[in-house]
């Protein structure tokens, strides 16, 4: 086994010699993006130092691990975040009005008929000279804007904040790895274009699709320019959402399989026409990197032109191009200018279901190949999916055999009939008439896969442990197939060994969903902005949700990106029942999606004053002080919403939703048992509710405000504030907080607060010790 594995380490060095390299190169850029307390003089001293072994050590084979520490520093190296210059925008204090002024730095995003988004690099802001790069969110039809374009706006700019949930998505993180850290809104009225030049890519891109809208119907348009530029605003949500159910959204990002069919299209064509083959590779290779620079710079579209650019300059050269270090070369180039790739999706995937192809065994049949080729693909980029967005496509394997050959044909024929159309209109009508029937025979397939009961799997995101057993066994596996005619009885042991592994990172992703309860009562009152949303886990981890938080048209949906992740985090696949306290879209909006993604067993959003569910030696009320108002005047959707009270041996919960002043009045007066321990304060910490006399019946311990970070509203009130803190309790809120976890064993209790991971500890039971 030892020789084999030496064996094995030589035949790496020696045939992939930039792959220890680039895996050198990532670890370094990984230890940074996630300890970034690691400073610039520590990481020049581990550089220093490693080379310093370098130059001493003679024998290449010592020298190797050296020299990758050496490669590992400088990744890190190139990780370290520069502070913003003096000059820079987020330096200024925030929120604040203003005029800006700059230059698009990307294509614009459509994020509905009368939204857009842009990236824009500022050089002036109120006719000052400032930096820097920030998002802006143009509201209403205004003038058509483009990439490279000088505009000015009167916008208003704040911090990019984020959701901080357990396992949630970090959105002010992934926008400050592109160098983001303030984003804006403007009304459309209020933007101009100081100047008509675009760059020439982007002008480029708008007449393809130009074209393309003009030839074809909005959908199968939409659909079109996905498949060649990789433009998703476009396509209906109900589209976009059957082709992740199928499994195949993957053909919608520009890719390898764009830019293998684009250099060999240009290849073949050059030949046919008796092109010499090297001026074919060289017209192919600026062909590739043309279309990169029109499709953009993402991570998947950069590795596909560089692997694309090496491939054809073997060709130019008549060497043999080394697929791996041709991978292994894209991510160092990518890492080395944007190191914060390394943790984006999108880069991820791209490189992993790549090396997943060229790696495994692909058998040579046209059938087998194709599902060769799909399984190894998305074989390597299962833990990645379910990090990242908690799901699986059970039919993606099958559903790829049909849709990636119409995808290809349809991808072909509008590269050619786009380019034709550059020149005449009327002379590419045939070919988008050919294109149009593939397009929608390739829509038939993507809904008939997505409509497969089961067809996308939702499980919690695997930890650390899981990842590195998964990856592991797939390693090993394909060590002992490689192996099984030379070594076989080492073949044996290393496929022993996958198996296990393979077992154990399926165990521990089971164990999440299947294991039993603690015996305590858990709430989490979620971050989710200015809105509600509280998910309750019984003693033997049966849940109950109180509010999904925002959602609908033109919001972000709290629901489906917040509560849902967390959900299945926690390995919560079925809800025992929810309960939306009332209408308002802050609370209710993202109900749908939950109704949508979990089975639910009952749903109690209409349930009479009075109403009790036992979970688990819990006892749960809901009230609604509209029901014993009578003879009064009729309650607000606010003071008419459900309240939640929770019990569990001396713990109790008041859930207040987002009543006021006249409900709280009239729950004090009709004498209901208000004490609580903790209390989820009403509306948000509006002046309009918690009043002193209601907060002398509840007496909290815990007061838990869920607000969103400087919203509109000046939530939450000092008076409130002030009120709760006299009556004793102590505050935590959200927007400074993030998640607020609250356990209990009915005798203490412990509130964890997500941002700094701190835990406070009360006894609720005299005779407890804490």
């Amino acid at each position: 086994m030892q020789t084999a594995r030496h064996d094995l380490a030589v035949t790496v060095l020696l045939t992939t010699p930039l792959l220890p390299v680039a895996l050198a190169f990532s670890a370094g850029v990984a230890i940074v993006s996630r300890c970034p307390i690691v400073g610039w003089w520590g990481l020049w001293m581990i550089a220093a130092g490693a080379t310093a072994i370098v130059l001493a050590v003679d024998r290449r084979a010592r020298a190797t691990p050296p020299l990758l520490l050496a490669v590992a520093a400088l990744g890190a190296l190139a990780a370290v975040p520069a502070p913003p210059p003096p000059d820079d925008v987020s330096r200024l204090a925030m929120p604040r009005a203003g005029e800006i002024q700059g230059r698009i730095a990307a294509a614009p995003v459509n994020l509905g008929a009368d939204r857009r988004r842009l990236v824009v690099d500022l050089d002036h802001l109120d006719g000052l000279p400032r930096s820097g790069r920030i998002h802006l969110s143009v509201r209403g039809e205004g003038p058509p804007l483009s990439e490279g374009q000088r505009i000015g706006a009167d916008a208003r700019l704040r911090p990019v904040i984020g959701f901080h949930n357990p396992g949630g998505f970090d959105y002010a993180a992934f926008l400050e790895r592109d160098g983001i850290r303030i984003e804006g809104s403007a009304p459309a009225n209020r933007v101009s274009a100081l100047d008509s030049s675009t760059a020439w890519h982007a002008r480029v891109r708008e007449r393809a699709l130009e074209a393309i809208r003009r030839a074809l119907p909005p959908v199968s348009s939409a659909l079109l320019g996905g498949l060649l530029l990789g433009t998703r605003g476009e396509l209906p949500r109900e589209t976009l959402d059957d082709f992740r159910r199928s499994g195949v959204y993957h053909i919608l990002a520009v890719s390898g399989f764009n830019v293998a069919l684009l250099a060999s299209s240009t290849f073949t064509a050059l030949l046919l026409v008796r092109a010499p083959r090297r001026a074919a590779a060289i017209t192919a290779m600026l062909v590739v990197i043309g279309f990169a620079c029109v499709a953009g710079p993402e991570p998947s579209v950069i590795r596909a032109a560089i692997m694309g650019v090496l491939v054809l300059g073997a060709l130019v050269l008549d060497r043999e191009a080394s697929v791996v270090n041709s991978l292994a070369l894209a991510g160092i180039a990518i890492l080395a200018v944007r190191p914060g790739d390394l943790l984006d999706p999108g880069f991820q995937l791209s490189f992993a279901a790549t090396l997943g192809i060229v790696l495994a065994p692909i058998p040579k049949s046209v059938i087998a190949g194709s599902m060769g080729v799909s399984l190894a693909a998305q074989a390597a980029v299962l833990p990645i999916t379910l990090a990242h967005f908690n799901q699986v496509s059970l039919i993606g394997i099958v559903a790829n055999l049909a849709v990636v050959p119409l995808a290809a044909v349809a991808t072909v024929l509008g590269l050619f009939a786009v380019t034709v159309a550059a020149a005449s209109e009327p002379l590419a009508a045939p070919f988008f008439d050919a294109i149009w029937p593939v397009l929608l025979l390739l829509r038939a397939v993507v809904r008939l896969a997505a409509a497969v009961p089961g067809a996308l799997v939702h499980l919690p995101a695997p930890g650390w442990a899981a990842i590195v057993c998964y990856a592991a066994s797939l390693g090993l596996g394909l060590f002992a197939w490689r192996a099984r005619d030379v070594r076989r009885s080492t073949s044996h042991v290393a496929g022993f060994i996958a198996v296990a592994l393979m077992l154990a990172a399926c165990g521990m992703e089971a164990w999440t969903i299947l294991r039993p309860g603690d015996g305590r009562l858990r709430v989490a009152i979620l971050d989710v902005g200015q809105g509600d949303a509280i998910v309750i886990e019984s003693p033997d981890r049966r849940a109950f949700l109180v509010d999904a938080g925002s959602g609908g048209a033109r919001r972000l949906d709290a629901g489906e990106r917040v509560v849902a992740p967390y959900l299945w985090n926690r390995g919560i696949l079925s809800l025992a029942g929810l309960v939306a306290t009332h209408a308002d879209v802050d609370h209710a909006g993202g109900m749908a999606a939950i109704r949508r993604l979990f089975r639910v067993d009952e749903d109690l959003s209409d349930a009479p004053d009075g109403l009790t569910r036992r979970l688990d030696g819990v006892l749960m009320t809901i009230h609604t002080a509209e029901s014993r108002a009578s003879g009064a005047p009729v309650l607000s959707r606010n003071d008419a919403a459900r309240v939640v009270t929770l019990e569990y041996v001396t713990a109790s919960f008041l859930l207040a939703s987002d009543i006021g002043a006249a409900a709280e009045s009239l729950y004090t007066r009709r004498g209901d048992a208000l004490r609580a321990v903790v209390l989820k304060v009403a509306h948000h910490g509006s002046r309009h509710s918690s009043g002193e006399e209601f907060l002398r019946a509840v007496r909290p311990a815990v007061a838990v405000i869920s607000v969103g970070a400087r919203n509109a509203y000046g939530h939450p009130d000092a008076d409130v504030l002030r009120r709760l803190t006299a009556a004793g309790a102590r505050v935590y809120r959200t927007d400074r907080d993030g998640a607020v976890i609250l356990e209990t064993d009915g005798r203490t209790l412990e509130v964890t607060r997500w941002v700094d991971g701190t835990r406070d500890r009360y006894c609720l039971d005299p005779d407890t010790a804490c």
